[in-house]
């Protein structure tokens, strides 16, 4: 065995080569490599299909003029995936997923073998300007697929490709003829290639339960240095607090889709493990969300552990909780809380004196509570005599429910009704807030601390560009000329248009969305005028089938039919989007004007907090979208026919979207 030829590649793979070089080793040399780094309970299922691999690879690849690098198990380390095999041809990415012994092409492997290309397509830096092809290879399919060899998209992906055990070559070399070329490949560059993948907030929480640790989750090489300064502050205060016996409370704020939430997952996972079990615990009154994470969880730790569906669930509840129940819970006794660390999601969504109280007296709920959330949170985690820290993560200019008491209420109940808590804060909170008239005296005590780390600039969520919340709230603070010039930046990577045609919508959105990704329909609770286009805007609707069912379950998202509010979409995300905009938020001399649906008419909102209540529920949706979206502008009708649809409110919000920069969405 040529030592020098099989050595090890770090993490990134299991086995990298010349494919000539593969061709003339023995099979048992590469096996050898691979079984070295194998690990885990299914040893013999993994050896088996390795052989296989190799068998058909070797045997195709030896009658073909194939050159260039073959690479076994390619990690995609941060998503905690690896590749089966990786081909480097041509200029050109092969992403091969194997399924030994299948006879067919089934739908959650085409999803597997799409989502493994998508990930390099949009994460794996040296990818993004090559062609990447994803091959599924089921190796015993009888009938030969005739899968379209072409682009699907605009960003040098090409369609899955189907293959079985004797045609796998065959498509590679067709493609590579296609779409490959003769220019220099500097192959260790692209094994060697920076990864910053984005995962969902549903896929991050996943790894992050899986893992135990927290995981690389920016889209940047600023993104993720943001994200480890902030959770390398969390994890020193902490560790000054359980040594120093003190007690800390940090707020963590940022952008929307900055990462605050996956900060949080991946804090509270990090207290899983044995020696820390139940020591941590994520908190959040998003209800949709903590519904969608937990049965996300759900459904995997039941699959992959093998164990009833009420145990899976007592396992999820130690990690992510609704704020009513810890609440409900505390409030039924005086003794502290199991968790000496509480992470509170969407902290500036705390309930305000009277509506606590108001909740509290309700049946079954124990005694009242007759002050603030905060205050009351404070309290039950100050119950601990030694150490206890609350990280609180703040949505800022996001807060839309009546009875919401922002960043101001938490910094009050520190200051006067908790003196002893330290506080930690970036002063990026105090310019950045839209939140009540937060200032920095607020704050300002003997015990409070400036920690810039704390506070997240670059937006994650929308991976294709970091500019699209600016964009967003130049928008919604009617500033169209800057709304103009960061849309001319925006537009390159995001595809950002508005249209009056709620069909060519989806057709657009249906056009975009590849197999493993998720798009939706999403509009204002208070856009009741929707109606007559065929989108209803419901109270209730099936959150966690909504973001987790298949296409084909009309109860999904990617169906199209249902519509989400800002309630139910708020901490959660979709790659496509479709914003219904109504005459809720509509234009008039110049400003907004703000109404909601009351009966059969519109009626004007004439307090300035739920006219904010509106500005963030727009800025909501139109932060939902990771990949891109379509904003929906109906064509309104003469107001003789239907003065609730008068197409003058309509046509001035459209044209002045158009004054924003957005183009219409082309012909297709």
């Amino acid at each position: 065995m040529d030592r020098k030829r099989y050595v090890y590649y770090g993490g990134k793979a299991y086995y990298y080569a010349d494919i000539a070089d593969f061709l003339k080793a023995d099979p048992d040399a590469i096996l050898i490599q691979l079984t070295n780094r194998m690990w885990g309970g299914e040893e013999k299922k993994q050896y088996d299909a390795w052989v296989s691999q190799i068998d058909i690879l070797q045997d195709k690849l030896a009658k073909s003029e194939a050159s260039g690098k073959i690479i076994f198990e390619y990690d995609i380390i941060r998503l905690a995936k690896r590749i089966d095999v990786v081909l480097l041809i041509r200029h050109m990415v092969f992403s091969l997923e194997f399924k030994n012994g299948k006879k067919e092409h089934r739908q959650e492997d085409i999803e597997q073998a799409e989502g493994y290309a998508l990930d390099l397509k949009y994460f794996h830096k040296e990818s993004q300007d090559i062609y990447v092809c994803p091959i599924l290879v089921a190796t015993e399919a009888k009938k030969y697929d005739e899968s379209p060899i072409a682009e699907d998209g605009d960003d040098k992906k090409i369609c899955l490709q189907k293959a079985d055990k004797h045609n796998l070559i065959e498509k590679v070399e067709l493609v590579s003829r296609i779409f490959g070329d003769d220019e220099p490949f500097d192959y260790d560059k692209w094994f060697n290639s920076d990864y910053y993948p984005t995962p969902t907030i549903i896929r991050a929480t996943v790894d992050a339960y899986q893992k135990h640790k927290a995981a690389g989750i920016a889209h940047s090489e600023a993104g993720q240095e943001n994200i480890d300064k902030c959770v390398n502050s969390l994890a020193s205060i902490i560790e000054y607090a359980k040594t120093e016996h003190k007690k800390c409370i940090c707020f963590v704020t940022g952008v929307p889709g900055a990462g605050k939430t996956l900060v949080g997952l991946d804090l509270a996972a990090k207290y899983l493990d044995k020696e820390n079990k139940g020591i941590a615990v994520y908190l959040s009154g998003n209800g949709p969300l903590v519904t969608v994470l937990r049965e996300a969880l759900v459904k995997n730790i039941r699959d992959k552990e093998k164990i009833s569906t009420p145990k899976a669930k007592e396992n999820v509840k130690s990690f992510i909780q609704g704020i009513h129940e810890f609440r409900n819970e505390s409030n039924s006794k005086t003794e502290p809380p199991g968790e000496h660390i509480v992470i509170f999601d969407e902290a500036q969504r705390c309930w305000d004196q009277k509506h606590l109280l108001n909740w509290s007296t309700q049946k079954g709920k124990g005694k009242p509570i007759d002050v603030s959330e905060p205050s009351f949170l404070i309290g039950v985690m100050n119950r601990h005599n030694d150490w206890a820290v609350i990280v609180c993560l703040v949505g800022l200019g996001q807060d839309i429910y009546d009875g919401e008491v922002g960043l101001k209420e938490w910094f009050r109940a520190t200051k006067e009704d908790y003196p002893n808590w330290e506080t930690y804060f970036s002063p990026d909170i105090f310019s950045s807030s839209e939140d009540k008239g937060v200032t920095k005296e607020m704050a300002d005590t003997q015990k409070a601390h400036e920690e810039p780390s704390l506070h997240l600039k670059t937006s994650l969520r929308s991976f294709r560009s970091e500019k699209l919340s600016k964009f967003v709230d130049a928008v919604l603070d009617f500033k169209p000329d800057e709304a103009k010039r960061i849309y001319s930046e925006l537009s390159t990577k995001y595809p950002l248009f508005v249209t009056r045609n709620i069909d060519e919508a989806r057709k657009w959105v249906r056009k975009k969305k590849r197999t493993s990704e998720r798009s939706g329909i999403v509009a204002c609770s208070s856009a009741q005028r929707l109606k007559p286009y065929g989108l209803f805007v419901q109270k209730d609707i099936d959150v966690a089938n909504y973001f987790l069912a298949t296409e084909d379950d009309l109860r999904s998202s990617s169906a199209l039919e249902i519509v989400a509010s800002e309630f139910k979409v708020q901490g959660l995300e979709l790659d496509w989007s479709i914003v219904g905009w109504d005459a809720d938020l509509r234009i008039n001399n110049g400003q907004w004007e703000h109404y909601s649906f009351q009966g059969t008419k519109w009626q004007k909102r004439n307090k300035e907090e739920q006219k904010r209540y509106l500005i963030n529920s727009y800025r909501v949706l139109l932060t939902r979208a990771r990949q891109g979206m379509v904003i929906f502008v109906p064509e309104g009708v003469d107001e003789n026919i239907d003065k609730t649809r008068n197409h003058e409110w309509y046509d001035e919000i459209y044209e002045y979207l158009k004054k924003c920069g957005i183009e219409e969405l082309p012909d297709e």
